[in-house]
């Protein structure tokens, strides 16, 4: 035990001896290069390894503070390599922090909104308000482009949401994190989808409900028993006169909330085809107004 001891005090005392004898360009270097090595064993050895550790787990604090690491990485590597240059080099740490905290006094008023979104990511990574996979509402791009919209990434500094039409959205997450949040993938318990329609005056409404839930439950994707059919309005509140019609509210829950959109087409295809098989007419006429 004693030997290997001084084998070792032996070993370090030439590493020690071979490291002073080389100019400080060379040290830097090797500083420089030992960082990358360092940085890219955490992030593909340690990190993954913890990944797999941390998926086997039923909470989800230890990804969040996995992921909040693999953003912060990079940065600490780069800081921790460039006090190590500074230190071969004689530089004092001390005076150079003091100034790069002036610095960066200048650089935070000069770019508040950049260090505001950075920020704002911190809170989307510990509080996790939305996940990676989620399905959340977004603000529409456009007249023509879709709302809704699956996390793609959560960055330091923006987010980016892939859209129902496949566009790629980047949120910078100040504004993310400022705003309502729908997310609809947090809680498992099935979402709840409508749809309105109106049939004509002569129809029975109990008949009416009947079909209606008969349409909408023998489409796949729509859990069984969650359908319920009320009316909603005879009368327009706005205009002051009865609507062309009596209008329905279908209430379904879904299997999964990805696919309404086309659920939605579905369950209308349905609705009408059973509709003209009953002949219960839906209400076409034109409003009249007297004066």
């Amino acid at each position: 035990m004693q030997a290997n001891m001084e084998k070792l005090n032996q070993l370090g005392e030439q590493i020690t001896a071979a490291w002073n004898s080389l100019p400080n360009i060379g040290q830097s270097a090797i500083a420089v290069v030992v960082t990358i090595v360092l940085f890219y064993i955490a992030r593909f050895v340690v990190l993954r390894r913890l990944e797999r550790i941390a998926a086997k787990t039923d909470n989800d604090f230890d990804d969040r503070l996995i992921h909040f690491l693999k953003q912060f990485l990079w940065l600490a590597a780069i800081f921790a390599g460039l006090i190590w240059v500074l230190k071969i080099n004689g530089i004092k740490v001390g005076p150079v922090l003091a100034g790069a905290g002036i610095f960066g006094i200048a650089i935070g008023l000069a770019a508040k909104e950049t260090l505001a979104d950075i920020l704002a990511g911190i809170f989307l990574i510990a509080d996790r308000p939305i996940r990676i996979g989620d399905r959340i509402i977004i603000d529409k791009i456009g007249k023509h482009w879709g709302g809704w919209g699956d996390v793609m990434d959560i960055g330091l500094r923006r987010t980016t949401i892939r859209n129902t039409d496949g566009v790629i959205v980047n949120y910078p997450n100040a504004v993310l994190a400022a705003s309502t949040i729908k997310n609809f993938s947090m809680d498992p318990q099935p979402v709840r989808a409508r749809i309105r329609f109106q049939t004509d005056y002569s129809a029975n409404p109990a008949l009416v409900k009947e079909k209606t839930i008969e349409a909408i439950e023998k489409v796949d994707g729509i859990i069984d028993g969650t359908t319920t059919v009320v009316i909603r309005s005879i009368w327009d509140d706005d205009q002051g006169h009865l609507l062309s019609g009596v209008l329905y509210e279908a209430r379904y829950r879904l299997v999964d909330v990805k696919t309404r959109t086309v659920l939605r087409s579905t369950v209308l295809e349905s609705l009408i085809e059973v509709f003209q098989e009953n002949e219960i007419s839906m209400a076409a006429l034109p409003v009249k107004q007297v004066h």
